[in-house]
C-alpha cells in the first residue's frame, strides 16, 4: 500500500512520523492520550470486578482483558481502513495512535532528571523524581541505589515502552501495536501480585509475560550493538549468567545486558543483584545507559523501516 505519487510504503511513513512526533513533542497531554483513555476504561471495569464475588475474580479479569484488547484491536483496524480510503488523514491518525504506544524521549528525559538531581547532590529530589520511573519505595535509597533503579528502569522499559510496540507494529500493523499496549497497560494497572489484584490481574500479568517473551530476548541483539562503545563481551557474559535472577521472566535480559556493558552493579534491595562483581553505579552511568537505549531505539526503527520497505516492494512487484 503506497501513498499516491510517493514510492514509500505506508507503514514506513506511519512509523517515521510517529517517531518524529515522539522526539519533538514527548509525552501527549493526558486529555488527548489514547493510553490514558484506555486506563480510564480499565479503572472502571476493574472497579466492577472488585465488587463481584472473589470466586469469580479470575473470570472477571479475563473479561477485562477481552474487552480492552477488543477495543484496541478494533481501533487499529478502523484507523488502518481509514488510511486506505483517505491516505493523509489516515496516516496522521495512525501515526498519532502508534506514537501513544511507545515513548523514547520521555523515558530518557525521566532518567536524565535523576542524573541532574544526583549531580547536584539533591538526594531528596532524586528520590521524589524516581517515583515516576519505578514502583519501589525510594525513601531510604542512597545515591548508588537511586542510580541503579534509574538504570534498571531505563533498560527494562526499553522493551516495554519501545521495542515491543514497534516490533508488534512491524509484524501485525497498528492493531498489533495497540493490542500490545492494551496488554501492557493492563499489566501495569492490575497485574500486581497483591491481595487486591492477584486474581483479577492474573490473566493480564500472564499475557504481558507472553507478549514480551520474544521482544525481551531480541533486546539482547539491539543493546549489544551500542554496547560496542563500552564492553559487549561483558554485556553478553552478565546477561547469560544473571538474566534469570529478577522475578520477571523478561526484564532480566535488557537489565543484565546494560549492567555488563557499563560494568556497574545493579541491585534491587531484597530481590536481585546483576553484575555483582562490579562497583555500584554513579550518576554518569545513567547517561551512559540512556545513550545505549537511544542508540538501540534508533537501530530498531531503522531495522523496521528497512524490513517494511523491502516487504512493501516485494508485495508490490510480486
Amino acid at each position: 500500500m503506497d501513498v499516491p505519487g510517493v514510492q514509500v510504503p505506508v507503514p514506513v511513513l506511519v512509523l517515521v512520523l510517529a517517531v518524529a512526533i515522539d522526539l519533538v513533542s514527548g509525552e501527549m497531554p493526558n486529555a488527548a492520550h489514547p493510553v490514558v483513555w484506555l486506563g480510564t476504561l480499565i479503572h472502571r471495569i476493574s472497579g466492577w470486578c472488585e465488587r463481584t464475588d472473589k470466586r469469580y475474580h479470575r473470570i472477571c479479569g479475563l473479561v477485562l482483558v477481552l474487552i480492552c484488547v477488543s477495543c484496541a484491536y478494533l481501533t487499529g483496524v478502523l484507523l488502518t481502513l481509514l488510511a486506505e480510503r483517505h491516505s493523509l488523514i489516515g496516516i496522521v491518525l495512525m501515526a498519532y495512535f502508534l506514537k501513544s504506544t511507545f515513548s523514547i524521549r520521555s523515558l530518557v528525559s525521566s532518567s536524565n532528571l535523576i542524573y541532574r538531581d544526583l549531580s547536584a547532590n539533591d538526594i531528596e529530589s532524586a528520590r521524589k523524581d524516581l517515583i515516576a520511573l519505578v514502583s519501589r519505595d525510594a525513601r531510604e535509597l542512597d545515591e548508588p541505589k537511586i542510580a541503579s533503579a534509574a538504570i534498571e528502569s531505563t533498560a527494562e522499559n526499553y522493551v516495554d515502552s519501545i521495542l515491543s510496540p514497534v516490533l508488534y507494529f512491524a509484524v501485525f500493523g497498528l492493531p498489533g501495536a495497540l493490542v500490545y499496549k492494551a496488554v501492557n497497560t493492563l499489566d501495569s494497572m492490575v497485574g500486581y501480585r497483591n491481595e487486591q489484584f492477584s486474581a483479577i490481574g492474573f490473566a493480564s500479568a500472564k499475557l504481558d509475560d507472553i507478549a514480551n517473551w520474544i521482544p525481551a530476548r531480541l533486546s539482547v541483539l539491539f543493546i549489544l550493538l551500542p554496547s560496542f562503545r563500552f564492553s559487549p563481551g561483558s554485556a553478553l557474559r552478565v546477561c547469560l549468567r544473571d538474566h534469570a535472577l529478577p522475578p520477571s521472566p523478561n526484564s532480566g535480559y535488557p537489565m543484565a545486558m546494560v549492567a555488563g556493558a557499563l560494568g556497574c552493579r545493579l541491585e534491587k534491595p531484597g530481590s536481585y543483584v546483576l553484575g555483582d562483581e562490579y562497583p555500584d553505579p554513579s550518576p554518569r552511568h545513567i547517561l551512559q545507559a540512556n545513550r545505549i537505549v537511544m542508540l538501540a531505539s534508533f537501530l530498531l526503527v531503522a531495522a523496521v523501516v528497512v524490513c517494511c520497505w523491502v516487504c512493501g516492494m516485494v508485495i508490490k512487484y510480486a
